[in-house]
């Protein structure tokens, strides 16, 4: 009776490792399928397209977008921009950090304002429509009207805000990027001509 116990128990090891193990094969599938869908999900994320920079003609021009069309648009600043005004009380700084996202909120022919920040400074940039494919460059308000001009064609580089002017400390030449994947889909809404046969009624 004692002899059969014992060769009972020395079984018993044996079936509970094979238990273990028939359970643990799929599990460790699971864990080797999550951990090839996260591998899988990052390698799609690094490859997402960069912001490019926005042109007037192939990107607003020849599909015709409008300041709505604009909104729904994710704009960046290409590079790091400082501005300073000095006065009695200390120095004030305006700050935007490279690739700061922000949304159109003007728009004219040759110009967009995009604000990087509920309530801050609407940041004009202006593109030149001779050009074929302009790009476009960071601007500031004319004094006295209400044209704009590029920065880096001043030759004392400042941005004006609220009738204060700010001395450009670096950032002169940033220019206005987007995203890519978000143009397409404003794009695809617009509708085709499809054009006219003779003899068409």
């Amino acid at each position: 009776m004692t002899i059969q116990k014992r060769r009972a128990m020395s079984r018993t090891p044996k079936l509970v490792s094979a238990c273990v193990g028939s359970w643990a094969d799929p599990m460790r599938r699971r864990s080797n399928r999550v951990l090839l869908i996260l591998a899988f999900s990052f390698l799609l994320a690094s490859c997402s397209t960069p912001p490019i920079a926005f042109q007037n003609t192939s990107h607003r021009q020849t599909h015709s977008l409008n300041l709505e069309d604009l909104q729904k648009l994710q704009f960046y600043i290409s590079r790091d921009v400082v501005a300073q005004y000095q006065d009695a009380t200390g120095t004030k700084s305006l700050l935007l950090t490279r690739l700061t996202p922000g949304v159109a909120t003007g728009a004219g022919p040759n110009w967009i304002k995009v604000s990087f920040r509920e309530g801050g400074v609407d940041v004009p940039f202006i593109t030149d429509p001779n050009q074929y494919d302009g790009r476009y460059w960071i601007a500031t308000e004319v004094e006295g009207s209400k044209d704009f001009k590029r920065i880096a064609e001043l030759p004392e580089k400042s941005f004006l805000y609220k009738g204060v002017r700010y001395k450009l400390v670096s950032g002169d030449d940033a220019i206005l990027l987007f995203d890519w994947e978000g143009w397409k889909k404003v794009v695809e809404t617009r509708k085709v001509t499809g054009g006219r046969q003779v003899g068409d009624r």
